[in-house]
């Protein structure tokens, strides 16, 4: 018997919930504990499943996902949710590195935004463009479209997606060489995400200040803000943040001379990369991995590491980070 349109309403509400809290593990449970073939029928609830599954890292799952949804959206005329299977389509190709790929999707959702006049998408879709602007070494024209992203979701009083954008904008600040501006961006986007109470959010967002304090010269606090941060992502067993987690705790140990430590954090990180983490997570794990096994006296290790990098990079389209790794190689 068909479920009831009310009860539909209902279990769709209570899983959106459970995303909104940034509790993917359970969203995912709850959606394969339904009955055969429901979710595959339902363009939200596939949807739900596929960002899910991203936000996991579990990538094979969430293109399956996606590609259900888009094909349900399409056939359906529905035009937001066919938005959303498009945006998710950019951030899977963004994530396994194809980037040339993943522009032409976020470019597609920024048309599909403005036909439909959804401001949120509008602003999803700049900071996913900001993303990869970033990515190939682009940090001034990643500003300028994380600028247009929060605009966009100033005026949809989007909390979350602010959070998001600072926590971006944190990056290309460093990326820039200005440490107090990306402290800046990341004390705001620890205050918003604590002010959505999404635990989730509220890790990523200590992650990236994190990274601020060890630029400004400050270990100790680092390291209590990874310590704040790692306990946020067991509350909801956010498994896929832990690789750049670990990776960050291998720097403060790095800026402490302990490189026992960070060669041990690192191939932890590197460990839990395998299948899961983005290939730009990966590139930088094996780019740090490579520096320290160097300061260890591993020339063999270290060239090995820095070939990855600099591989995962080049599949990147990441040309400044690929010849940086490149002149720290001895020639073939």
């Amino acid at each position: 018997m068909p479920q009831p349109l009310a009860d539909e309403s209902a279990q769709l509400s209570e899983l959106q919930a459970l995303a909104r809290e940034g509790r993917y593990r359970e969203v995912i449970e709850r959606i394969d504990a339904l009955p055969p073939g429901e979710a595959e029928e339902r363009a939200p609830l596939a949807l739900l499943a596929a960002e899910a599954c991203g936000r996991l890292g579990e990538f094979d799952a969430a293109v399956r996902w996606t590609a259900r949804g888009l094909d349900l959206a399409q056939r359906r005329r529905d035009t937001p949710a066919e938005l959303r299977a498009v945006h998710y389509q950019g951030a899977i190709a963004w994530q396994r590195g194809a980037v040339e790929e993943a522009e032409s999707h976020f470019q597609r959702s920024l048309e599909l935004a403005r036909a439909i006049r959804d401001v949120a998408a509008e602003a999803r879709a700049f900071n996913n463009l900001g993303i990869l602007r970033n990515l190939l070494g682009l940090p001034d024209e990643a500003l300028t479209n994380y600028q247009l992203a929060l605009a966009s979701y100033q005026q949809d009083g989007n909390v979350r997606g602010i959070a998001e954008t600072h926590i971006n904008m944190e990056i290309s600040w460093l990326a820039l060489g200005n440490p107090i501006r990306a402290r800046a961006a990341a004390d705001e986007a620890v205050r918003l995400a604590r002010e959505v109470g999404d635990s989730t959010l509220i890790g990523l967002s200590l992650v990236a200040r994190a990274e601020t304090s060890r630029a400004l010269g400050d270990p100790a606090l680092a390291a209590a803000e990874l310590q704040l941060a790692e306990l946020a992502y067991e509350s909801v067993r956010f498994t896929a943040g832990l690789a750049e987690l670990r990776r960050l705790q291998a720097a403060v140990a790095r800026a402490r001379s302990d490189f026992p430590t960070a060669r041990r954090l690192l191939e932890q990180a590197h460990e839990l990369t395998l299948g899961q983490a983005s290939l730009d997570t990966q590139a930088e794990i094996d780019r740090d991995l490579g520096d320290t096994l160097a300061a260890q006296g591993d020339a063999a290790g270290a060239r090995a590491a820095r070939e990855r990098a600099r591989e995962l990079f080049h599949r990147l389209g990441a040309r400044q980070a690929e010849q940086a790794i490149a002149a720290l190689l001895p020639p073939a």
